[in-house]
């Protein structure tokens, strides 16, 4: 179902309970009976729910247009520089003079 044609069946499915109700409402109201009202308002809550709740083809009038998938980029080969080495060298140093001047 497109959005257009989901913008469509909110719309009948709106209109449809509350002009299902009214006459249903008219008809109880004659009537002196909830019972009748009630059932007038079913009929028309599944009459809506057949027509609104399929996926039927007047739905799918405008489909929507999906771009095109984008490739995901390669991954570039890691190159080991010594300047990173150097790097995790320092910082290894850096934490074993730390653990002792806390065992101080």
């Amino acid at each position: 179902m497109d959005y257009k044609g989901q913008k469509l069946a909110e719309l009948l499915y709106t209109y449809l309970i509350v002009i299902f109700g009214v006459i249903a409402w008219i008809f109880g109201y004659f009537k002196q009976s909830f019972k009748v009202t009630f059932q007038g308002w079913l009929a028309g809550l599944i009459f809506c729910m057949v027509l609104c709740v399929p996926d039927w083809p007047i739905y799918n009038r405008n489909p929507v247009e999906w771009l095109t998938e984008i490739p995901p980029p390669k991954p570039k080969p890691a190159k080991s520089t010594g300047e990173e080495d150097k790097a995790v060298e320092k910082d290894k140093a850096v934490e074993k003079k730390k653990t002792k001047n806390r065992k101080r």
